[in-house]
């Protein structure tokens, strides 16, 4: 009966918010308040916010209370998978041609995740070069990705200008360019996960909250070989971004199609 009863409050508070009573920035009643208006003792009230803390609906704000989290309707950016370039350098979404780094970047030494590593070709636990930048909007208060860029030291060596805090005109991808006379290539994969502790703190995202993750490789020819000199991972709430990409056929693929099938039967 006690779960039935938290789940009754948490229902009722998530149908306040969703009908406008608490818009999103807005606190929510105490917990004493809100078992109060519903009749619940203050222990089942704690465990109804806390269900939608968990959901990512509101979140809590020591000191200040429990406020709801600014959840957009819709995805507000369609990524797609193409590369762009402009007077500042290449970019890989149209939507976010004008995002900058909101607050100062950061540079470290110290090892990659291992998957990371595994893309670069260098030994898990082993130290790489880390660029950390916090990116949104022009002019936005808060950022809606955090992007981790880690390069191997044997590049950070070649290419010392990579770990410094100016880049140049088109930043550190104009200077491998610039350095190994040849153009990047870029292969990418998309998931999801949890938001990381950095990510819950930067992008505001609740524990329970996804992220959708763009890993990108850089790789230029090197030696008739590829070398992958850079990794980037950009981490978003997953609740407001999506990726786009066209669909195209196959050479097996093609219309008119040559020929029916043997036996005469359409395929859907």
């Amino acid at each position: 009966m006690a779960d039935a009863a938290y789940r009754r409050v948490a229902d009722a508070v998530r149908a306040e918010i969703e009908a406008g009573a608490y818009p999103p920035g807005e606190r929510l009643p105490s917990v004493q308040k809100i078992a109060e208006v519903n009749g619940v003792s203050k222990q089942t009230a704690h465990n109804a916010v806390q269900a939608l803390v968990k959901e990512g609906l509101v979140h809590v704000v020591p000191r200040q209370g429990t406020f709801v989290r600014e959840r957009p309707r819709e995805r507000a950016v369609i990524r797609d998978r193409t590369v762009y370039r402009d007077d500042i350098g290449y970019f890989f979404d149209k939507n976010a041609q004008n995002w900058r780094a909101i607050g100062p970047p950061t540079r470290r030494i110290a090892p990659a995740p291992n998957h990371v590593a595994d893309l670069l070709g260098v030994a898990r636990g082993e130290n790489v070069l880390i660029r950390d930048r916090s990116m949104g909007p022009a002019g936005a208060a808060k950022p809606l990705q955090v992007a981790m860029s880690y390069l191997p030291l044997w590049v950070a060596g070649e290419v010392p200008v990579v770990g410094g805090d100016q880049t140049g005109p088109g930043g550190i991808y104009d200077r491998l360019e610039e350095h190994f006379s040849a153009p990047l290539e870029w292969q990418e994969t998309v998931s999801a996960r949890l938001a990381n502790d950095t990510e819950q703190d930067r992008l505001s995202c609740a524990p329970s909250a996804a992220v959708l993750v763009v890993t990108r490789e850089s790789r230029v020819r090197r030696n008739d070989a590829f070398v992958v000199v850079e990794v980037n991972e950009t981490a978003m709430p997953a609740d407001q971004f999506a990726v786009s990409y066209a669909v195209q056929r196959d050479a097996s693929a093609a219309w008119p199609r040559s020929e029916e099938p043997a036996d005469g039967s359409a395929e859907g």
